[in-house]
């Protein structure tokens, strides 16, 4: 786990896609002059004559391509400085990660940063013949790549253009977000829970009795990925039990205890164990959906602060949220403890249920827009979203919370035209929950 969790790390880092391409375009250039002295030998074949070019043509079109993609690789770092400086000044700080690691734009750069190395590679090692008439193909090449340069520059404006929009930001936080729900938990029709069992199962009581050993973290970091499939392969190999302490996305420092475990062995493969966690300097979401809430309640908090006042935004982000919470609704949680095939208690987790997701996108929002009704009939919108379709036995849940995010407006900057957009909202809240009955509408105070 500890080498694929590097590699996974290596791969999404920034400089990984650039170097790539820079690697790439370094041995193309060396098969290209290979091609050129022991296939052409400098004569026009197989292709047209135009096709080729003599030694002064060829140093004079290399030199031009070589600053022509200096000056669009500067470009765009350029580009890409200005985009990270409006997602810092206007959006949330963790949007920058959104970014920086998307494929296409390091892609581009991998590409420029390719160009130039090509070029600079012909250039370099391209050799003069003194026979009349010694063509080279390598130039014609190098303007093809050049082409296929001044092609993805187009397309990265395009897609530059694209990612500027906050709507289009919000729009790829959640579609983020909903694949690693999807990743991380099954549907609930297709669930197959039979290991799990209840928190008073007979062997976690005998556990409790007894003192468990801890193994504490070598370095710090915030929790990335947990192997939970390699936590039990090696509990069921040495036969005992392992209780994983931290939440992903918790900050871990060195010396933090990051499991217990019950076993008979003296020292058990402790190195093993501590490979199947995965920390880093920043959250990711690969495993953390909550990471992914906080990147669009922190969108929405910045559009409803007064410097900026853009509920509209907000309201957007609050919608993505109640799809998030809808397609959370649709998934099967699943116990906190896993069991061997035998059933055998081998792995205990920290519990995670719907009501926390429930309440961390919205806590937060409700406090800071307490007095503004287009933020609080959008968050029940989103809440009759989350219920609407789901299983039964989160709709309590729902309408619980319904109660506490109206609990925390103030009525007293409510007119009677809120109070009767705000109860129609309630309303459909009650109806989708099946909560009819114990709907009130919400009335001016005297």
């Amino acid at each position: 786990m500890m080498k694929y969790s590097n590699l996974r790390q290596i791969q999404s880092s920034f400089w990984f896609i650039p170097t790539f391409y820079g690697a790439g375009a370094f041995i193309a250039a060396i098969l290209t002059l290979i091609f050129d002295r022991h296939i052409i030998h400098g004569e026009a074949i197989i292709l047209p004559y135009f096709f080729f070019a003599t030694y002064d043509t060829s140093i004079t079109i290399l030199s031009t391509l070589v600053s022509s993609m200096l000056t669009m690789t500067t470009i765009t770092f350029s580009t890409i400085m200005v985009v990270l400086t409006t997602y810092l000044s206007n959006f949330s700080p963790r949007t920058l990660q959104n970014f920086i690691t998307d494929r296409v734009t390091k892609r581009v750069l991998g590409i420029f940063v390719g160009g130039i190395i090509y070029f600079i590679i012909l250039l370099l090692l391209i050799e003069q013949n003194e026979v009349e008439g010694f063509v080279y193909f390598a130039p014609v090449l190098a303007v093809t790549y050049a082409i296929v340069c001044v092609a993805y520059f187009v397309y990265f404006i395009h897609h530059v253009a694209n990612w500027i929009l906050v709507g289009n930001l919000i729009k790829h936080i959640s579609k983020n977000t909903l694949e690693t729900i999807d990743r991380t938990y099954t549907d609930y029709e297709k669930a197959n829970d039979g290991g799990s069992a209840a928190w008073d199962s007979w062997e976690l009581d005998e556990i409790k009795m007894k003192e468990p050993r801890t193994i504490s973290s070598l370095k710090s970091g915030y929790l990335q990925n947990v192997a939970i499939n390699d936590l039990l392969k090696i509990a069921i190999k040495d036969d005992f039990i392992i209780k994983l302490e931290r939440d992903i996305g918790e900050f871990v420092d060195e010396g933090t205890v990051v499991f217990s475990y019950w076993s008979t062995k003296e020292h058990p493969e402790e190195e093993k164990i501590l490979a199947t966690l995965s920390l880093g300097t920043e959250r990711t979401t690969d495993q953390d959906i909550e990471y992914g809430i906080q990147k669009l309640v922190e969108i929405a908090l910045r559009a409803i602060s007064p410097g900026i006042n853009d509920p509209n935004t907000a309201i957007n982000c609050i919608n993505r949220l109640g799809r998030v919470l809808s397609r959370l609704g649709q998934k099967h949680i699943p116990h906190p403890l896993y069991h061997d095939e035998k059933k055998n208690l081998r792995l205990i987790t920290k519990p995670v249920t719907y009501s926390t997701y429930l309440y961390k996108s919205f806590y937060q929002i409700r406090h800071y827009a307490r007095e503004d009704v287009s933020v609080l009939g959008s968050i029940l919108h989103s809440l009759e979203l989350a219920a609407d379709g789901n299983k039964h036995d989160i709709h309590e849940t729902i309408w619980e919370f319904g109660q506490f995010v109206i609990r925390g407006f103030d009525p007293n900057v409510l007119d009677e035209l809120d109070f009767r957009f705000i109860n129609e909202k309630l309303e459909k809240v009650a109806k989708a929950t099946g909560f009819e009955e114990a709907y009130t509408p919400l009335k001016k105070p005297v």
